[in-house]
């Protein structure tokens, strides 16, 4: 994501994110034009709304050439060393976006735990009264919460003390 530029993020995100949820809405109603809206609504405005929330977070990404951010994304989510002293200021710029983006999320967790629960009784639901394709789509859904409140929490924790470990490192750099 961080090789190209604002929009090239937006066109990728987006359209990885409406093609992925614009099939899904093919799965769950059969209507071709359902998923084709879903496609472009969906996927224009997580696209535009992605790419702008990834430079208010790191603003000083606009400076870097696309190898550069892909150096320091890659150091910081791994915790490393960055290889060039010059981006050891990128790497804790990138390490504080990390955290804001983190703790401005937390307060809505509890709409996730809302979600999952009514996508398991939608779930129930459709396995009972829905088609099997109902169901399946209801399934992939409520996997897809599933996914988000389990998994991605310790996932989130690990980057988060790997981007720490990685501008704790970039600071003795700098010195």
């Amino acid at each position: 994501m961080w090789r190209s530029g604002s929009v090239s993020r937006a066109l990728t995100i987006g359209g990885c994110v409406g093609v992925f949820f614009g099939a899904l809405a093919l799965l769950d109603s059969g209507i071709p034009l359902a998923a084709a809206l879903v496609f472009v609504i969906l996927g224009t405005g997580y696209g535009i709304w992605m790419a702008r929330r990834m430079a208010r977070y790191w603003p000083g990404a606009r400076d870097l050439t696309g190898a550069e951010r892909v150096t320091v994304v890659r150091a910081a989510r791994r915790g490393e060393l960055v290889g060039d002293a010059r981006l050891a200021r990128s790497v804790i710029d990138y390490s504080r976006g990390l955290h804001a983006a983190a703790e401005e999320a937390r307060p809505y967790r509890w709409l996730i735990w809302f979600m999952l629960a009514v996508a398991a009784v939608l779930a129930l639901w459709d396995t009972v009264y829905g088609s099997t394709r109902d169901a399946v789509a209801s399934c992939v859904y409520l996997a897809l919460l599933a996914v988000e409140l389990f998994w991605w929490p310790k996932r989130q924790a690990q980057l988060l003390s790997n981007a720490d470990r990685a501008a704790e490192t970039a600071r003795r750099i700098q010195l």
